[in-house]
């Protein structure tokens, strides 16, 4: 839902980012219900991709497998994703560290990547690609993702600022 200063899916919210950053739904099918903002950072650099940042929340299905394990859960999400968000684009992926987070006392397991565009076309080819997840004690769970250049800190400071006002439950 796209209403207020937040942007909420089922149990998970995050503080909505001003311009020039746009709401939209639907991320990725891993994410139910799925809401977040993002940002066109070039568009059609290869002749038929655009390359965005986003932010997005949401609610995991049955097909994550959620058994009250986030750190499982992120692991699995953070596979997942890879396809789902970059599709043809030639990227390769590196870890850059995970562990455990708390957003309103609700226990979760973030994972961050980097992930390189190998396309020489763009302007911001390195992204930091951030995969949390929270356990809402009903045996249901939420997640957060967003991608991120590293080449800017606005959206860097931006992307910070909503991780860390996430809501949960």
């Amino acid at each position: 839902m796209h209403e207020g200063e937040r942007i909420s899916s089922d149990a998970i919210s995050f503080p909505r980012r001003s311009s020039p950053w746009s709401d939209r739904k639907r991320l990725v099918p891993q994410l139910q219900n799925s809401s977040g903002q993002y940002m066109l950072l070039q568009a059609n650099f290869d002749g038929q991709n655009d390359w965005y940042a986003d932010i997005f929340v949401g609610a995991l299905g049955t097909a994550s497998g959620f058994n009250g394990d986030p750190k499982a859960t992120a692991a699995w999400l953070s596979r997942e994703v890879q396809s789902s968000m970059y599709g043809d684009v030639p990227v390769t992926f590196k870890s850059a560290g995970s562990g455990a987070v708390t957003r309103s006392g609700k226990p979760g397991w973030f994972i961050q990547q980097t992930v390189t565009a190998k396309s020489t076309q763009l302007t911001a080819r390195v992204l930091t690609l951030t995969v949390a997840v929270f356990d809402l004690g009903d045996g249901t769970a939420v997640a957060y993702i967003s991608d991120i250049p590293i080449n800017r800190p606005d959206l860097r400071t931006a992307e910070s600022q909503a991780y860390k006002g996430i809501n949960v439950g």
